[in-house]
C-alpha cells in the first residue's frame, strides 16, 4: 500500500510529539529559571535593592550550581521585561561592574 503525500506515517507523529515535549520541558525550565534569577538578585544584592553586578551574580556558588546558561537566561530575562542591563549580551571578566536591575511591574 503506497502513502499519500500527506500522510504523516507513526514516526514523524511520534518525532513531533516527542519534540512538543522537549519544547515544553525547555520552556517550562526557563520559566524557572527566570523566575529564580530574581530571588537571586534580591538575595545577593543590597537588602531593599533590587539590583545586582553581573560580576556578583557569575560568581556566586548557589547561582553557578543552579543556571545552566545564565547569560541566557539574563537575556531570556530581559527580553520578557523582567530585568535591565546595559548592552546585549554580558561576558564575565569586562562585564562585572554593570548593574542587573529588576524592574517593577
Amino acid at each position: 500500500m503506497a502513502s499519500t503525500p500527506d500522510s504523516k506515517g507513526p514516526d514523524l507523529k511520534h518525532s513531533i510529539s516527542t519534540s512538543d515535549s522537549v519544547l515544553s520541558e525547555n520552556a517550562s525550565r526557563l520559566d524557572e529559571e527566570c523566575a529564580q534569577l530574581l530571588v537571586d538578585i534580591r538575595r545577593i544584592g543590597e537588602p531593599g535593592e533590587p539590583h545586582v553586578l553581573f560580576g556578583q551574580l557569575f560568581d556566586d556558588d548557589q547561582v553557578a550550581n543552579y543556571y545552566e546558561a545564565l547569560v541566557g537566561t539574563l537575556k531570556s530575562a530581559k527580553k520578557r521585561g523582567l530585568i535591565d542591563f546595559k548592552g546585549q549580551m554580558l561576558l564575565k571578566g569586562p562585564h562585572d561592574n554593570v548593574k542587573i536591575t529588576i524592574k517593577e511591574s
